[in-house]
């Protein structure tokens, strides 16, 4: 199987390989079907291009705890940023026409079946089925997978894994683990293991793990166990700047986030938002959404502190990696004007094997971290996986309408765009694909 092949597939296999419990909310399976839309053919010449578009979000399982009340602050009623004017910096993507650039600088991806950060290259496992998420670490990779057989008690059975560029191979963990998150330094990495073999009184797992470890060694440093009442909480979003790791629970009806502090042994109520999209450990900066049962499922910026910053555009998706590495900037993917009809649809036609998407405008669009202010736009594309370089550029993926060319575009915030990996033919694997962050 190619690795063109494991993408198809992920997020068909992830959303519906989840433990054994209730129905997933409404609103999170409409976000998980709504970004496995793929593809809208853009053409030039005899040269083809496209984005594919995908959430990361869902995957992780981002889901809070219904339990006791977590949170005493709750989502602000705060003006959301202004989606309708694209602002001073636009740019109308032309892909056919873009000049190649160098490689993608300090972010994973694959190519030609390898798995690369800048010179360095790192053997893929033969032993997985796909790739959920892949971190640069210190010293390495740490890399999220599928294995091929599924555990018997139909859990995600899947493996997290540090790989060293000489080869070298350590095993974290394995079963549902549903994410992970890397210190601002990268030298450490924090995940959660669910045992599903009893369930909380939210109806989460009645146990769950939670681990720090030197992420170069593997060398575990901090474990807690969480049960009872609190045996859902918690799944690992992310470190924040001080430290703290933020967490969410794998439960169907959040009503809120906590924090684990790894030093002091303590898990904290946080927040009354309840699913966090992204971190920035760098800026102590989170994108968090509301409970499944707010009036207001707009996503909003919070600080370390849980003050929201400000509110997200409506039908915005944020993407893993949507903070750039310094935490000053954000970028997501804005769907202005599509309707929950037209969602049910895309939905349908997905559901029956296609790819299609409704022909409503995706952008991506940059917003100052901290104030939400706007500061680019990226039209003329379906934009898919996101990541950034530590320069500060922007790094998505492009594919064709069939998905059987792939390439990748480098942004820079003043509007100049470039490739980073010329499309071709993805058979064989050769497809250049972005280390997780949809």
């Amino acid at each position: 199987m190619t690795l063109e092949d494991h993408l198809r597939d992920a997020l068909d296999d992830l959303v519906t390989r989840v433990p054994p419990r209730a129905g997933l909310a409404d609103a999170v399976l409409r976000e998980a079907n709504r970004r496995r839309a793929k593809v809208r053919l853009a053409t030039a010449g005899t040269t083809v291009a496209a984005v594919a578009a995908g959430t990361m979000f869902v995957v992780a399982d981002p889901l809070a705890v219904d339990g006791a009340d977590l949170g005493t602050i709750g989502p602000a009623a705060r003006e959301p940023a202004d989606a309708g004017d694209p602002g001073p910096g636009t740019v109308d993507l032309d892909v056919a026409g873009l000049a190649e650039g160098p490689a993608p600088a300090g972010a994973p991806w694959i190519t030609d079946g390898v798995l690369r950060v800048d010179d360095q290259e790192f053997a893929l496992p033969d032993d997985i089925s796909r790739i959920q998420t892949i971190e640069a670490v210190a010293g390495g990779v740490a890399v999220l997978t599928v294995p091929p057989a599924e555990s018997p008690d139909g859990s995600p059975d899947l493996r997290l894994l540090l790989l060293s560029p000489d080869g070298g191979r350590t095993e974290l963990g394995d079963g549902p683990i549903y994410g992970f998150g890397v210190s601002a330094d990268r030298t450490l990495i924090a995940w959660a293991r669910h045992d599903w073999a009893t369930h909380a009184p939210d109806g989460g797992p009645g146990r769950t793990l939670l681990y720090v470890a030197d992420a170069a060694t593997g060398e575990v440093l901090h474990e807690r166990v969480q049960s009872g009442d609190g045996g859902s909480m918690g799944s690992v979003r992310g470190f924040l700047g001080d430290g703290r790791v933020l967490l969410d629970a794998a439960t169907n009806a959040p009503t809120g986030l906590a924090l684990w502090d790894p030093e002091a042994d303590t898990v904290t109520p946080w927040t009354g938002y309840g699913f966090a999209n992204a971190v920035s450990p760098g800026a102590g900066l989170a994108v968090l959404s509301p409970t499944n049962e707010a009036a207001n499922r707009v996503p909003a910026v919070v600080d370390a502190d849980g003050e929201t910053r400000w509110e997200l555009p409506p039908d915005t998706h944020v993407p893993q990696h949507g903070f750039s590495p310094d935490g000053r900037h954000l970028a997501v993917i804005v769907s202005p004007g599509l309707t929950e009809a037209q969602e049910r649809a895309e939905r349908r036609l997905q559901d029956e094997g296609g790819y299609a998407t409704i022909d409503v405008p995706r952008s991506v669009v940059v917003f100052d971290a901290v104030t939400g202010e706007r500061e680019l736009t990226v039209d003329g594309t379906e934009p898919g996986t996101v990541t950034w370089e530590p320069d500060g550029s922007l790094v998505f993926e492009v594919w064709n309408d069939d998905r059987t060319v792939a390439g990748l575009v480098r942004c820079s915030l003043d509007g100049r765009c470039e490739l980073a990996a010329r499309p071709q033919d993805v058979d064989g694997g050769r497809l250049p694909y972005l280390g997780g962050g949809l």
